[in-house]
């Protein structure tokens, strides 16, 4: 319950700072990584180069999920390396205790107005 309270509160929090004449929208869900080697590295590096063009050049916000059931990342238990909408996602395996990181995708807060 707190951390949907947070997530709300972050939310309130955006809209406040984007503005009613500058709508933000989330783009689509993007996977370009499975955990099978070092862990999913869904970085923005990355991100960029195998999807040119479909990701503004300043994300106001990340969106991280479970591939499989669609879970909020923070609420996994996993350790991350990088969490930022600027730089995008990374779980390293080695990080987890259990050796593996599960499979997540990501989506970025653009504005609307950003044609992809």
């Amino acid at each position: 319950m707190t951390k949907k309270l947070e997530l709300i509160f972050a939310a309130i929090l955006l809209l406040g700072y984007v503005g009613l004449s500058h709508q933000a929208c989330w783009t689509k869900w993007f996977n370009r990584d499975t955990p099978d080697k070092t862990g999913d590295w869904e970085d923005m590096d990355d991100l960029r180069r195998e999807y040119p063009g479909q990701i503004c050049d300043n994300p106001l916000g990340i969106q991280v999920v479970t591939v499989n059931n669609e879970t909020p990342a923070q609420q996994t238990g996993q350790k991350f390396y990088v969490f930022s909408a600027t730089q995008g996602f990374v779980c390293r395996n080695a990080d987890q205790t259990n050796g593996r990181c599960l499979n997540y995708k990501v989506g970025f807060l653009c504005p609307c107005t950003f044609a992809a």
